[in-house]
């Protein structure tokens, strides 16, 4: 395009090096200092120095000073606008202690703390008249005057991962692990903005009054403000974190995975924002890291950016505030050996790569291509409108697994552990729990046992393995009707959605666990339709004349499945009627039945009203059922906690507790899975001790009947893991339980071999004890 002619390409104009971990989050204060903050439990305020373009890329910010307070990591940052009484204005970050801290300019301590959140503090966003929003994995906005909370808003079910003020008096904007953005008015949800298909990530405000929002899905979208979508543009296969307009107008600058940062301009040509073509990806800036966590814009159309190498850099095109040449280089040097590093490709053959002439023709920006040059494999990204050399992939020959003392691995990384001493090889595969790989380096070196959560953690930052959130599996078969037909799901686990590796939250002074507490409810899988349908046309030759289902009935159920399946029109009247009357069947026959409910519940909630759903498992959970119907019913309910949990709560006596009875039921293996993830749900928001003392009691009886009535470990695996779990939930969130547990049966949890339940329950007795 023409237009093109007029942009210049962004150039590294600046290193601000000083934090020992992840940056995380970035912004210019109201006096032009920029801040930064990071997992290493500090804020840094950088101060501008002498920026002339002999003066080296490290050199151009001087630390101004550290902002200290919070006992976890710093997520968010936001500038307070001066006022009468801080006339340079405050600095706020939220960190995942939960803490909203405010700092005034100079002073490293806090002078004063936000109380409120009960879940670490994951975003921020100020305005006038002393405004200032907070979202947190809580769940929950909250909206701060004067350094008061006035109101609290609830509707998101999944962290809240970025919070904005929209123009208009109380209203606001909120992006969430649940696919949604938020408006609210006065306290009140007006528009939910459904689009995204995984957690959105970061919110923008166009001029025109238009919203910006990006997330795991690789995509930014465009809405009007009644919730309307305008435009979708593609930008990653990969998570978007961040978004932020640029200073001088001509579009916006997202980071992501990969270490990539794309700068999206819009055509001066085009008319409006909204038709296609509008906007576009102008340039993908590379940095040496794994993820380009946060951006933020500054002056004369300059960005900065903060990664998970523990860097922030500041990327200009304006020539005269460019780094100079040597530092470009440098930087392109280092870029190039991470794509070497996260590029590297085994078994590949010379022969079946394109050699340079590919280059002559043009590609997408952001687009990778190996060719094959006088037999090397060098690596090229298409950026700026030209293919740009990125690295050679010197091992491409080499074969997938790496070798280490005998043993093959996915990745072998070298751990420094002392200054003076040669770093140690370390061989990790993609499968492996990164805190047992690194129990079992730390035995083989006699390290220091206090290295644990830092080997792992490098594990993580170096490998990308052991980065998402915990997933409860079941590796179970059913014996019930045999593989390649439908059969009542064995258990796996979804919830909540793929972000940044979750950290536990607790209360000051609680022993912290990699596993515990979760906040989010564990979800049963659910059967593909087209399994269904078979299961149907063969039970419905079975069951009693009056109770089978005519053609036209029949016909009914194939469109109910395709509904589900392509999440189109909700299913008639008509529909549903068919649908009730296959729960008229044989019980020996009636499971398909209520795992269609289950699929028809999951794509649309609302068709079945929360006391018939209760009734069908009241109808169908009993011990004197046959077992798959007894199974499906059990799942179906903790579908009904995933999606009312706070209702389920509120009636866990009338609900639960009969349901517990269920476990004397034949197959254990599945029965208490299912019984597992329910107790485990109600653990997920809790807010009545006394409530939460009986349900403690029922998971510590739940535990000693996983441990007595399945004594294989690989059949108990993964449900007493949950178990303990939910127990960690309980006494994270109530200490003064931790008296009414009874130790011995977590005990019996500690096996040789360390795996997460074993981790788990050494956590247990540890925080038992503390």
């Amino acid at each position: 395009n023409e237009y093109k002619s007029y942009l210049r390409m962004y150039e590294l104009a600046a290193v601000l090096s000083g934090h020992a971990s992840d940056v995380r989050c970035v912004c210019m204060d109201s006096q032009g200092n920029i801040v930064t903050g990071s997992r290493d439990k500090v804020a840094i305020v950088w101060e501008q120095g002498t920026y002339t373009s002999k003066v080296p890329a490290a050199e151009r910010y001087r630390v101004h000073s550290v902002l200290k307070g919070h006992s976890s990591f710093v997520n968010c940052i936001a500038p307070l606008p001066p006022s009468d009484d801080f006339p340079q204005g405050l600095v706020a970050t939220g960190g995942q202690d939960t803490k909203i801290l405010i700092f005034c300019l100079g002073v490293t301590e806090a002078v004063m703390e936000l109380k409120g959140h009960t879940d670490g503090v994951t975003c921020l966003s100020a305005g006038a008249n002393g405004t200032l929003l907070s979202g947190s994995a809580d769940k929950t906005v909250r909206v701060w005057l004067g350094l008061k909370c006035v109101e609290e808003l609830k509707g998101h079910e999944a962290p809240v991962w970025d919070v904005a003020i929209y123009p208009g008096n109380g209203t606001y904007l909120s992006a969430s692990g649940d696919k949604t953005v938020r408006l609210w008015e006065n306290g009140v949800q007006k528009t939910v903005f459904r689009g995204h298909t995984e957690a959105v990530r970061s919110l923008a405000v166009l001029p025109d009054l238009t919203i910006l929002s990006c997330g795991n899905d690789g995509t930014v979208r465009q809405w009007s403000a009644d919730g309307a979508s305008l435009h979708t543009l593609s930008v990653s296969a990969s998570f978007l974190y961040s978004l932020s307009l640029r200073n001088d107008g001509r579009g916006f600058v997202c980071t992501g995975e990969n270490g990539s940062v794309y700068v999206v301009s819009r055509n001066p040509e085009a008319t409006t924002t909204t038709t296609p073509g509008a906007a576009e990806i102008e340039q993908v800036i590379q940095v040496p890291a794994v993820s380009a966590w946060c951006s933020a814009a500054l002056p004369f159309g300059d960005i900065v950016v903060g990664s998970s190498d523990g860097v922030a850099r500041i990327f200009s095109q304006n020539e005269k505030m460019q780094a100079p040449t040597a530092d470009k280089e440098r930087l392109a040097e280092e870029v190039a050996a991470q794509k070497h590093s996260a590029q590297t490709v085994g078994d590949l053959k010379l022969s079946d790569l394109p050699g340079l002439e590919c280059l002559n023709k043009p590609g997408q920006e952001g687009q990778n291509q190996m060719v094959r040059n006088n037999g090397v494999v060098e690596l090229y990204m298409y950026s700026g409108g030209a293919w740009q050399k990125v690295g050679v992939v010197q091992d491409a020959y080499d074969k997938e697994k790496h070798e280490l003392d005998g043993q093959r691995f996915d990745h072998v990384i070298d751990v420094d552990v002392e200054d003076g001493r040669p770093p140690l090889k370390l061989g990790v595969n993609k499968d492996d729990d990164p805190h047992e790989v690194a129990q079992k380096f730390i035995t083989k070196y006699a390290l220091p046992q206090a290295y644990l959560t830092d080997i792992a953690d490098y594990i993580m930052k170096n490998t990308g393995i052991g980065t998402k959130p915990l997933q409860l599996s079941a590796e179970f078969s059913d014996p019930f009707t045999g593989g390649g037909r439908y059969i009542p799901e064995t258990s796996t686990s979804s919830s909540g959605s793929h972000q940044d590796p979750p950290q536990s939250s607790v209360p000051m002074g609680v022993l912290e666990s990699r596993y515990y507490p979760q906040h989010n409810v564990s979800q049963e899988k659910v059967p593909e339709a087209t399994k269904l349908i078979m299961k149907f046309e063969e039970f419905n030759k079975k069951v009693n004349e009056n109770k089978n289902l005519s053609e036209s009935e029949l016909d009914h159920v194939y469109k109910v499945t395709e509904k589900i399946r392509d999440k189109s029109d909700k299913p008639t009247i008509d529909d549903l009627n068919v649908v009730r009357k296959l729960l008229n069947w044989n019980k020996e026959y009636i499971f398909p039945s209520i795992d269609l409910i289950r699929s028809l519940n999951l794509a649309f909630p609302d068709v079945l009203t929360f006391n018939e759903k209760i009734q069908i498992v009241r109808d169908n959970a009993s011990v004197r059922l046959p077992e798959p119907c007894v199974r499906v019913a059990l799942r179906l309910m903790v579908d009904i906690t995933c999606q009312h949990t706070q209702q389920c709560l509120d009636q866990y006596d009338q609900l639960i507790i009969p349901l517990l009875e269920c476990l004397n039921a034949d197959n254990k293996k599945f029965i208490a899975t299912s019984v597992t993830r329910l107790l485990h749900n109600m653990t997920c928001l809790m807010s009545d001790v006394n409530r939460t003392q009986r349900i403690l009691a029922d998971l510590q009886n739940l535990l000693e009947y996983l441990l007595r009535e399945l004594p294989d470990e690989k059949d108990r695996k993964w449900i007493t893991f949950q178990c303990l779990v939910a127990i960690g939930n309980v006494i994270t969130r109530y200490p003064m339980l931790k008296s009414e547990v009874y130790r011995p049966p977590i005990e019996k949890c500690l096996q040789s071999q360390l795996d997460k339940t074993t981790i788990t329950a050494r956590d247990l007795l540890r925080q038992l004890s503390s």
